[in-house]
């Protein structure tokens, strides 16, 4: 009788979607996986009761993450069948802010604030915080703050704190009754854990925490006297009993109402949460001197290093976020799958869409195969990738897309062609400035929902960046990841 396989759970929290993988400890094969899309999306325009929503508004329920956690789950552990699970962890978009109450329920869920936009989850790429994402970098200046070179020189809005901001500048009732602000990824992880428990990787990434806490009174209280003591009102900091550590750190255990929700074994070791994107490392074996691109709705762009220099641009440039003992530059592009979705949904004939469904092919396959038949610079076509502003080198997301050189010849191919070469000089752009600073990159990885399905994509981007690429064979490298996380837990 053979011996039952000993395995970890990852579950990986995207944009769309959640993904589970249950993984063999010993082999790292994916034995089970399953998937579902949130069944609210990504809300933007207004409310699911129609409360209209200002512009740069990106939400979601944070309901769905839970419902879809509880449906994927137990379809993987059915698909890798009889088989053992001694930890499990999750990996999310990041900033990705649930408001939550004294109970640590989401506020949302509050009848009394259903109605709210600020109560509610506010996705990554959620930019109307942009205006206080600015407010704090002036604070920086005026106070001779170093936090601007943690995150590339440039505080940006996708970080917890202009998020959490907004809400207390556009809606004081929301604010009040907010007992924290919590990153999604700690939100979920304190939920199977019934009790919080907090990822430091993504308080360091994302809000400002640091080995030696967070900011004095002195940085909050410049926003408003009233906040001086935020990271103990309304943080990490306000739980000062719950248990936290980076990524691979046991910080709780499976509760038993989840524990049964999940058909797992009650008290398994849950690690610490960590960033999507960041997640993805360890699955593909990215050391010092790789830049890992994970390519999506939008890219992130890794690259681990041994000592500290400064790189313009990088969301986050930070020690022991990636691994312990190495610094984590962290940057990428905010619209690459967005931008190609964006295109199919509003700028493609029917004639385009029958002759796709005729050849037995999503209007992405068709439209790529035809990009593929056109020479470089065949078209005349330029585009800039900046269709949801620019994340990496310039953090401004008032910056805008752009197409050049378009006349009455100009062919949905065409344009498409144009969108995936934009987004291949933009990786390009971003690469060539880690390099200028002295970070070597000896091996370029890419992973992530695109480069595993689209070979022309792959090609293009290894020709855009004069360097040979290769492409992860796992379609699940971030949930992978979480997955080896929770094994070092366990």
């Amino acid at each position: 009788m053979s011996e039952r396989k000993l395995c970890t759970i990852g579950v990986d929290f995207g944009s769309l979607s959640a993904r589970a993988v249950v993984v063999d400890t010993d082999s790292g094969a994916i034995l089970g996986e399953a998937a579902a899309e949130y069944p609210h999306g990504i809300l933007s325009g207004n409310l699911p009761d129609g409360t209209p929503l200002e512009p740069d508004c990106f939400l979601q329920d944070p309901e769905d993450y839970t419902d879809v956690l509880a449906r994927i789950v137990p379809q993987a552990m059915k698909a890798a069948g009889d088989v053992d699970i001694i930890g499990m962890a999750v990996d999310f978009t990041a900033s990705t802010m649930v408001p939550v109450d004294g109970h640590f329920r989401p506020l949302r869920s509050d009848p009394a604030f259903a109605a709210r936009p600020h109560a509610w989850c506010k996705l990554w790429k959620h930019h109307a915080d942009a205006p206080e994402a600015r407010l704090l970098n002036e604070i920086c200046a005026e106070q001779h703050r170093p936090y601007p070179g943690w995150y590339g020189g440039t505080i940006s809005q996708e970080c917890l704190l202009p998020k959490a901001i907004e809400v207390y500048h556009k809606d004081p009732e929301v604010f009040a009754r907010t007992a924290a602000f919590v990153e999604a990824g700690d939100y979920v992880t304190s939920i199977l854990a019934g009790t919080p428990c907090f990822s430091l990787s993504i308080a360091a990434g994302k809000n400002f925490w640091c080995k030696d806490g967070y900011p004095d009174g002195d940085f909050y209280a410049a926003i408003a006297p009233e906040l001086r003591n935020l990271p103990k009102d309304k943080f990490m900091d306000r739980y000062p009993e719950a248990q936290r550590g980076y990524p691979g750190t046991c910080v709780g255990h499976l509760c038993r109402s989840w524990a049964e929700k999940l058909g797992l074994p009650e008290g398994l070791a849950l690690s610490a949460a960590q960033m999507d994107a960041y997640a993805a490392l360890p699955a593909v074996g990215a050391q010092v001197g790789t830049a890992l691109l994970v390519v999506g709705t939008s890219t992130g762009i890794l690259v681990p290093g041994e000592r500290r220099v400064d790189v313009k641009g990088v969301t986050a440039c930070l020690p022991d976020t990636f691994y312990p003992g190495i610094w984590g530059y962290a940057s990428g592009q905010c619209s690459v799958g967005d931008t190609f979705q964006w295109f199919v949904d509003n700028c493609v004939p029917e004639e385009e869409r029958k002759k796709a469904q005729a050849a037995g092919k999503n209007l992405h396959s068709y439209l790529t195969d035809e990009a593929a038949k056109l020479a470089p610079g065949e078209t005349g076509l330029l585009a800039l990738d900046w269709f949801n502003g620019n994340r990496s080198p310039l953090a401004d997301p008032r910056l805008s897309g752009l197409i050049l050189g378009l006349n009455l010849q100009t062919k949905p191919a065409h344009i498409y062609r144009a969108l995936l070469e934009a987004t291949a000089f933009g990786a390009r752009h971003i690469l060539e400035v880690h390099e200028r600073v002295g970070l070597p990159i000896e091996q370029i990885i890419l992973c992530g929902g695109i480069p595993g399905k689209n070979a022309f994509f792959d090609q293009l981007y290894a020709d855009v960046l004069g360097r040979p690429v290769e492409v992860s064979t796992c379609t699940q490298a971030p949930a992978l990841g979480s997955a080896i996380f929770a094994a070092v837990a366990a």
